[in-house]
């Protein structure tokens, strides 16, 4: 007899609390109420240390698209981008004070995803290749069955924001954002 038994993919809770502020620090409370329903979301508000699928934020990130016009991509970046307070308030101690956005970038896989991964072994952040190019230039390449490259793209521009960098830090996306595998050049500009 065939297992037929699939296993959905799940993230963490925190993404989807953190999607949900995103929205309505945006749109308000009742926009993120509009968009569960319109994503068939039924259960239970989401909480930050549980675990739910998938599924359920690119239903929800689709609902918003259509809502507000902006490609699924596009919301995506602006989500990535908003998460870098959060993300870096609650991994600070990973982070050295003496770095800015081209040693953040350098050391996330280190550093803070291996920090995610030991936290909580139920985790499974993107696996990121950040390859030095020069002093000048990162070569990021973003892997993961998700394929949530414009989360990173905003996250890398969240990252040069918090370290007042936006206007040194030129983020280039070589691939396209909802592929598996997303490659992304960072120029620092002098």
């Amino acid at each position: 007899m065939k297992n037929n038994i699939t296993h959905e993919d799940r993230m963490h809770g925190s993404i989807f609390v953190l999607l949900k502020r995103f929205v309505e620090s945006l749109y308000g409370y009742s926009t993120w109420v509009n968009l569960r329903e319109a994503a068939g979301v039924k259960h239970a508000p989401y909480q930050m240390n549980e675990m739910y699928p998938t599924s359920e934020i690119f239903a929800i990130v689709g609902k918003a698209s259509e809502l507000m016009g902006i490609p699924p991509h596009e919301l995506m970046e602006q989500f990535g981008e908003s998460l870098v307070p959060d993300l870096l308030l609650i991994y600070k101690k990973y982070v050295r004070p003496e770095w800015r956005t081209y040693d953040m970038l350098l050391n996330t896989e280190t550093a803070m995803h291996a920090a995610v991964r030991k936290e909580d072994s139920r985790t499974t952040p993107p696996i990121l290749l950040v390859t030095k190019i020069s002093d000048r230039q990162l070569l990021i390449d973003y892997h993961s069955k998700r394929r949530m490259g414009g989360v990173a793209v905003g996250i890398v521009r969240g990252i040069a924001k918090h370290f007042d960098e936006s206007d040194k830090v030129e983020v280039t996306l070589l691939t396209p954002a909802g592929e598996e595998d997303v490659q992304v050049k960072v120029d620092f500009l002098p």
